[in-house]
C-alpha cells in the first residue's frame, strides 16, 4: 500500500469514496464523503483515526489494526488530503499495545502520529476522543468541524485506501461475534446483507444458557427481536449475553441520587431526559439538548434504580417533532 498519496485531488478522493459506498465503520454509519466537503469558514487541520475500540466484548477493530495496518495509513492519508488536513494522528486506547507498536511501525516516515490514550469507557465517542487526544471540546449541538478536526473510524479508513487505490465498493466488514452465549467467539469478515442468524450458526450456535442477542455491544447496542435481521455497514458486532448477563433489579422510582449526572460523559442530566421523555414534554427535552445526548449507556449502568434511561432517550429522539 503505497503511502505518497500525492497524485489523488481531492475532487478524485471525494469521488471515489462516494461512489463505493462508504460511511463509518465505527457504527455512525455517516457518509464519508460528506466530511470531506471544504468548508473555508471551518477549516480542518487535523485527521483523527479512531481505533478506541472501548465497547465491551468487541474487538473488530482491534484486528483490523492487527492484520490490516498499512491500508489504515494509506486511507488516513487519502481522507487528509481530501479534507485538506495537515494532520494526522490515530488514536488507540493503552489496553491496545500490540496495535499501537504495529500502527506506529506501519506509519514510519509518513508523518502519521500514534497516540496513546488512557482507557476508559466511552473513550470510543468521537468528542471524548478529540477532547483526550487534542484538548479540544466540540460544543453541544456541534460537531468536529467545529473545532477543525474530521474523526473516522479505522475501518473506515482502510475502505478508503481501498475505494481510491483499487475502486474496490464496500460490500464487507468485519464483526465481532461475542458473548458468554456463544459457543465459538470470532471475529469475522461478512458481506453485508447476512442474516445475524448465519454468524451464530457459523460460530458454532447459541449456547443453553443464551438469553439475549444484541446487536453491537452490551452498553450500546440494541436487543434484536429476530435473528433474520441483516448485518449492516453499521454494525461492528453481536453480543450474545446469558441469563446471569441480564440478570437486573426490578425497575424502582428514581431517588434523584445524581449518579446519572455524575457519569454523563457530555454534562448532560439524564434523569431529566428520562422525565421529559415518559410525559413527551419536548419542550424539556430540547432545553436539557436531549438530541446531544450519545446514548453511551454510562447512565443507565450506574442507575441504582434500574431504570431504562438509555432505551427512554432512544425513543424520545425518534418521536419528538423536529424544529
Amino acid at each position: 500500500w503505497p503511502t505518497d498519496v500525492g497524485a489523488y485531488t481531492h475532487e478524485q478522493i471525494s469521488k471515489a469514496v462516494s461512489d463505493a459506498g462508504i460511511v463509518g465503520l465505527g457504527g455512525a454509519a455517516f457518509p464519508t464523503y460528506v466530511k470531506f466537503a471544504r468548508n473555508d469558514a471551518k477549516p480542518i487541520d487535523t485527521i483523527l483515526v479512531n481505533g478506541c475500540e472501548c465497547e465491551p466484548y468487541l474487538t473488530a477493530d482491534y484486528r483490523v489494526m492487527v492484520q490490516a495496518p498499512e491500508p489504515i495509513i494509506t486511507g488516513a492519508l487519502l481522507a487528509a488530503k481530501a479534507a485538506g488536513a495537515k494532520n494526522v494522528i490515530i488514536a488507540i486506547e493503552d489496553n491496545k499495545p500490540k496495535a499501537i507498536d504495529i500502527l506506529a511501525q506501519a506509519a514510519g516516515n509518513t508523518g502519521v502520529k500514534v497516540a496513546s490514550l488512557h482507557t476508559k469507557y466511552p473513550m470510543g465517542g468521537e468528542k471524548q476522543t478529540i477532547l483526550a487526544t487534542l484538548g479540544r471540546t466540540v460544543p453541544t449541538g456541534g460537531l468536529p468541524l467545529d473545532v477543525g478536526v474530521v474523526v473516522i473510524n479505522v475501518g473506515t479508513a482502510a475502505a478508503i485506501a481501498r475505494a481510491v487505490l483499487r475502486g474496490k465498493p464496500l460490500t464487507h466488514r468485519v464483526v465481532t461475534v461475542s458473548g458468554a452465549g456463544i459457543a465459538e467467539p470470532k471475529n469475522l469478515l461478512v458481506p453485508i446483507g447476512i442474516s445475524y442468524g448465519e454468524l451464530v450458526d457459523y460460530c458454532g450456535g447459541l449456547r443453553q444458557n443464551a438469553a439475549r442477542v444484541v446487536a453491537g455491544g452490551p452498553m450500546m447496542g440494541f436487543t434484536l427481536g429476530n435473528l433474520n435481521t441483516p448485518v449492516t455497514k453499521g454494525t461492528s458486532g453481536l453480543t450474545v449475553l446469558t441469563n446471569a448477563d441480564v440478570a437486573c433489579a426490578e425497575e424502582t422510582n428514581c431517588v434523584r441520587c445524581g449518579r446519572c449526572v455524575d457519569v454523563c460523559p457530555l454534562n448532560l442530566v439524564p434523569t431529566k431526559l428520562a422525565l421529559a421523555a415518559r410525559h413527551e414534554d419536548w419542550e424539556l427535552a430540547r432545553r436539557h439538548h436531549l438530541m446531544a445526548c450519545m446514548e453511551c449507556g454510562c447512565c443507565a449502568y450506574g442507575c441504582p434504580a434500574s431504570l431504562p434511561l438509555v432505551q427512554l432517550m432512544r425513543v424520545a429522539k425518534a418521536k419528538m417533532p423536529r424544529g
